[in-house]
């Protein structure tokens, strides 16, 4: 290895490069150390276009400049170096395990590392160690070991630390991992986003290794509840739907001409109750031990059906999703006041079963071309709605469905899809469309 001779002048250190500051009681020990026997090892920088930055031997510049301050004279190998001058090795000529070892000494003991600078140092230091064992047919290091070096204790919780730096830190140097998580503020906020990102990643992959038809959905035609009691429970991981809302909506003279034709089910408030009352029980019944629901419903009754769904066994989030639809064109008071530009849709989670990520609960989404339903939902907000819960190979159950836009956002998501219809004539649409998916 080549040996440098720079001036003390060309070297810098970096003030932020050591954890605490210097103990002078060891600077002059060393000092006194070299005075006797020389100095043995060279102090290592990094060459940068001319520009040298210390990577290690910050002690013994220190022990230099005092012997030189002393009048002493110092040797290296023998050979008295000139005052003012430090024998240098340059990282890039150091054998690389070494070099590693030099280069974090540089990099693990500054106190200003954020999450990401001690992810990539642990999770170095981490591959050092374990080639380093090797090197020397010794076993490789566990976590403990390495928690133990980093923060001087083994504990659960500074393993579980290390842990995370060490996936944290060989993540970062894969250019998706690292996009996901950047932005993160703290370890714990970079461990979630690469966990969703994994789990992103294995959706895409399942997602392109599954190939779903038009035979793999299901539909039916007739009454949803006694429907529902003969299928077996614990079968689908989402529930979407869109039932009568018991507002009295097959009265309705407002909606402006926009729908095929009049309400063709009683929307009651006498026959909702109960529908209500067994939807809530049977999807709870239904849904598999980690599932999401989605239930469309009109503000005056979304009190009432969030506490039958919560009896039922589900958890329901406080206030209601939000669909603004820019095209609506109902006005309860068409003298007197404004036109309905929203409806809600109540959401519900069994079990702890996680979204598929953050999103936000106003969903704004243009009516489709109306086949023949008055209440029918486009596609889009229904696709809007299974992408915040589905991973490919799901099940959905509508028992509302209408003329089929839930199985055509299902198959959008190759998710298998189960739908009840009780009007024959919605009934036939929906076959022609699950039919016509590819």
């Amino acid at each position: 290895m080549q040996l440098h001779l720079l001036s003390a002048d060309e070297i810098t250190v970096k003030k932020n490069r050591q954890r605490r500051e210097l103990d002078q009681t060891k600077i002059f020990e060393l000092a006194a150390s070299i005075g006797q026997v020389g100095l043995i090892h060279p102090i290592v920088v990094r060459s940068v276009d001319g520009e040298y930055t210390l990577v290690a031997g910050e002690r013994r510049l220190k022990a230099l400049e005092q012997l030189w301050f002393l009048g002493s004279e110092v040797t290296y190998s023998g050979k008295v170096i000139p005052e003012g001058q430090v024998p240098c090795s340059f990282l890039g000529e150091i054998d690389p395990i070494d070099a590693e070892e030099i280069e974090l000494e540089e990099n693990i003991r500054r106190e200003d590392l954020n999450w990401k600078e001690r992810a990539d140092a642990v999770a170095r230091l981490a591959a050092l160690r374990t080639a380093q064992a090797k090197r020397a047919n010794l076993p490789a290091p566990s976590v403990a070991d390495i928690a133990e070096e980093v923060s001087g204790h083994r504990e659960g919780d500074y393993q579980g630390d290390v842990r995370k730096d060490i996936i944290l830190g060989n993540a970062l140097k894969d250019p998706e991992a690292a996009a996901a998580l950047d932005g993160a503020t703290n370890r714990n906020d970079a461990f979630k986003r690469l966990r969703r990102h994994e789990e992103s990643k294995r959706n895409a992959a399942l997602g392109a290794s599954l190939v779903l038809t038009s035979e793999m959905h299901t539909l039916r035609k007739g009454n949803c509840i006694p429907l529902m009691q003969e299928m077996p429970a614990e079968t689908f991981d989402v529930i979407l739907c869109d039932p009568p809302y018991g507002v009295g909506a097959d009265e309705f003279s407002d909606s402006g001409g926009r729908t095929a034709g009049g309400h063709f089910y009683s929307d009651s408030y006498e026959e909702w109750k109960p529908l209500a009352t067994s939807l809530a029980g049977e999807s709870y019944r239904l849904a598999k031990g980690q599932a999401h629901a989605y239930v469309f419903c009109d503000i005056d009754r979304f009190g009432e059906l969030k506490a039958l769904f919560a009896q039922a066994g589900w958890s329901v989030f406080r206030t209601p999703l939000v669909w603004v639809k820019p095209g609506g064109v109902r006005a309860p008071w068409p003298e007197m006041g404004p036109q309905r530009k929203y409806e809600i849709i109540l959401f519900a989670v069994k079990g702890k079963r996680p979204v598929t990520r953050l999103y936000g609960d106003v969903l704004t989404y243009p009516s489709d071309p109306n086949l023949g339903h008055p209440a029918q939902k486009p596609v889009a907000l229904l696709s809007d709605l299974l992408q915040r819960s589905v991973r490919p190979g799901d099940t959905v159950l509508d028992p509302f469905c209408g003329t089929g836009s839930t199985l055509v956002a299902a198959h959008q998501h190759k998710c298998r899809a189960t739908g009840i219809e009780l009007n024959e004539a919605a009934y036939g649409i929906s076959l022609v469309r699950v039919r016509e998916l590819k």
